[in-house]
Parts: structure tokens; sequence; C-alpha cells
């Protein structure tokens, strides 16, 4: 692939970060903000000063879609992408409590099972992701050639663009889902 192809198709990829390393594995890193306190109001509070989104979520994930391998072929006169695949760099953010001595044991108990939800439900948002990274590399492949490379990038942001509507669409979906379900088991 020469060069201008390249520099053009990251550009195209909408700032994605360009990687060296041809794996498709995510790489998911993890960051902790630390909350205090000995009550449920307490940690609320933290929680609403601390966490991520302002305070308005308890956990996150910031996820962005890397493109690791893309290959042009430039045969029979025709452009069409020889390899196309992406993964997922995720930085979750949750929170970290030290229970204090004073704090009551069903507050550790339900600090317990809410962490371990904000992990699992964080790891959903990482798999709706990782399933849109490997839909993208599919369809970029299954681009037909076309006459050249210019217009087989104008293509390719076709398809990332609405690939990446389509992916935040479902990870909004999948947050609203979640709040209603537990909407429906605290009624």
């Amino acid at each position: 692939m020469n060069k201008r192809h390249w520099t053009h198709f990251a550009l195209i990829a909408a700032g994605l970060a360009l990687a060296a390393c041809t794996s498709t594995a995510s790489r998911i890193t993890t960051t902790y903000y630390n909350i205090s306190g000995i009550t449920g109001a307490d940690l609320d509070r933290e929680i609403a000063e601390k966490g991520p989104l302002r305070g308005h979520a308890l956990a996150s994930a910031a996820i962005r879609f890397v493109p690791v391998a893309i290959a042009y072929d430039e045969s029979d006169g025709k452009c069409r992408f020889g390899q196309a695949k992406f993964r997922i760099d995720a930085n979750i953010t949750l929170p970290r409590w030290r229970a204090h001595r004073a704090s009551q044991p069903e507050l550790k108990t339900a600090w317990k099972f809410l962490a371990a939800y904000a992990r699992e439900h964080e790891a959903v948002h990482v798999a709706i992701a990782e399933k849109y990274a490997q839909k993208i590399g599919e369809e970029l492949m299954e681009l037909p050639p076309k006459e050249d490379c210019d217009a087989l990038e104008e293509a390719a942001a076709r398809v990332l663009k609405r690939n990446k509507v389509e992916h935040n669409r479902e990870q909004l979906a999948f947050d609203r889902d979640e709040q209603e379900r537990l909407a429906d088991l605290f009624d």
C-alpha cells in the first residue's frame, strides 16, 4: 500500500489511531477513582463528585476502534482491500471503595454486588464494540473493487460512518434497557 493511501485512509477513519501490531485482541485498561464514606449517602455523594461523566455515571468505558491491518490490493486495474482488521482500545473507569470498619455489613455486601455489576456492565459495552470492530473489517473486505483507491476510500468512509452510528445506537439501547431492567427490579 502506498504512503498516500495509508495517510488518506487514516484521516478518513476519523482519527482512529494506527497501531504497529496486527493483533485484533482488544486492549483494555482499567482506571479507578477512589471514594470514601461510611454510609450509602456518603458513597452516592462521592460518586457524584468524582465519578465519570461529571458524576453522572458509576462507571464508564471509553472505546476506540483501531485499524491494525489495512492493505490495498491494486490489481487488474482495480483497487480493493486485501486486508482490513480492527481492534478495540477501551479504558474502563470504575469506583474503588475501601470499606471503613464503621460501615454497616449490609452496605459492604451491597457495594460488593454493585461493583461487580458495574464491571460486568462495562464488559458488555466492550463486547458490543468488539462486534462492530469485526463487522467493520468484514464490510470493508466485502466492498467491490473500485476504479481507483480514492473511490475505495470514499466507500470505506461510508462503511465507517454507518457502523459508528449503528454502534452508538446499540450502546445507548443497551444502557436504556439496563436502566429499565434495574428500575423494574427496584420498584
